[in-house]
């Protein structure tokens, strides 16, 4: 839409590396560089964090933007001003800065959107800004800041065409966000990951501050040295929650905000996230788990909020991820599957979920414009999950 209207063209491709974006940041006056950033990378939780970053921030009463990815509906629901979505005119005002500095031709479609959300948010007076990577963390357009707060509450095996194979070489993507006498903030990792962020933060003289060493959560208790929050219950659903949770309280004191204990409770109840654990309509859930840690963290989350329901899946899942250890982990809590062809280009045909699947109740919906998502039983929960970009799709056949 904006592309075609001011004549600026990219490419769809994806190419890790901050040379073309850096060159064009600096032909719009680095815009990347005027607010302090909070900057998240990781496998899972970045948007969690996030929405609990975001959340606090408004109850503070303090101006914040975000860019996050994917889009959950469109493209303005990447870029945000207090909660609210980048407007047209603001776009356009990006589009018509990037067409008059001759960026055309020069980046990718996600680095030309990178740099958008950067002239977006150049344009306002905000105290924080939160910038989730796009995927990986070193060599991804997001990383171009001078100086930022660094979170990564996850790392495990995913995008491994880009990032690598193993642990250690996706951790050395991911550390690559920290900056020098940075700060690092970072959840319960991997062994081989935490060796990798160590070596990081030594090599750039940068503090690390871990969940459960340099601040913990104990029954919904948050203690940082002198700094205690007590009786945080946050709504979003999963254990994993809490580390993220204590993840973004760490991040905002280390960015010398002064929070409120009263401010907190509220936002940590208040704080929610489009399409995790997601509840859409009565025993309706999405979850846009797409990965190992993401799918085990789904299904340990089914295990301890719904214990006696039967789970009904709805699944769609892109043909690069690990479809037959997701389906593995789906089957120990699923009473039955709907596996659905959504447009996606990288979409897995669901007839190929539905040969692997060894559950004897499964069926096909041969395209997602024939899904109708109806109640089994209104004792019984359904879930819609295996990617965000399926259950994206099937919001906005919902909301159409």
């Amino acid at each position: 839409m904006y592309k075609k209207k001011w004549q600026v063209e990219s490419e769809t491709v994806i190419k890790p590396g901050l040379e073309s974006i850096q060159k064009a940041l600096r032909k719009l006056g680095n815009p990347q560089n005027k607010h302090q950033v909070i900057h998240v990378a990781g496998t899972n939780g970045k948007g969690s964090t996030i929405a609990f970053l975001s959340a606090l921030a408004k109850e503070h009463n303090l101006s914040f933007g975000t860019f996050t990815s994917p889009s959950i509906v469109d493209v303005h629901d990447q870029i945000q001003l207090n909660g609210e979505n980048v407007t047209e005119e603001q776009m356009d005002k990006a589009f018509e800065k990037m067409q008059a500095a001759g960026l055309s031709g020069m980046l990718t479609d996600f680095e030309l959107l990178t740099v958008a959300a950067f002239l977006v948010l150049e344009e306002v007076q905000l105290d924080l800004v939160f910038i989730e990577t796009g995927m990986g963390g070193r060599l991804d357009s997001t990383n171009v800041m001078e100086q930022s707060i660094a979170i990564i509450p996850s790392i495990s095996i995913d995008h491994t065409n880009f990032l690598g194979d193993t642990i250690e070489q996706i951790s050395w993507h991911k550390a690559g966000i920290t900056k020098a006498n940075g700060k690092l903030i970072i959840g319960t990792l991997p062994k081989e990951a935490k060796n990798q962020i160590n070596k990081e933060a030594n090599e750039k003289n940068a503090q690390i501050l871990e969940f459960g060493k340099t601040f913990a959560l104990q029954e919904n208790t948050y203690t940082y040295g002198k700094i205690i929050f007590k009786d945080l219950h946050p709504q979003m659903l999963g254990r994993h929650q809490l580390s993220n949770m204590a993840l973004a309280i760490t991040a905002l004191i280390e960015g010398g905000i002064k929070l409120n204990v009263s401010n907190v409770q509220i936002a940590v109840n208040k704080a929610n996230l489009l399409g995790r654990m997601e509840r859409i309509d009565e025993n309706v859930y999405v979850d846009g788990a797409h990965n190992e840690a993401s799918i085990n963290a789904l299904v340990e989350t089914i295990k301890e909020t719904f214990p006696n329901k039967k789970i009904h899946f709805i699944v769609g899942i892109l043909k690069d991820k690990d479809y037959l250890y997701m389906l593995r982990k789906l089957e120990e809590v699923a009473s039955s599957f709907e596996f659905v062809n959504f447009h996606h280009e990288r979409a897995l045909s669901a007839s190929v979920l539905y040969k692997h699947c060894l559950h004897s109740d499964k069926h096909i919906t041969k395209d997602i414009d024939e899904m109708h998502i109806k109640h089994i039983n209104k004792s019984d929960m359904t879930i819609i999950t295996g990617s965000l970009y399926f259950i994206t799709e099937l919001r906005v056949k919902m909301v159409n």
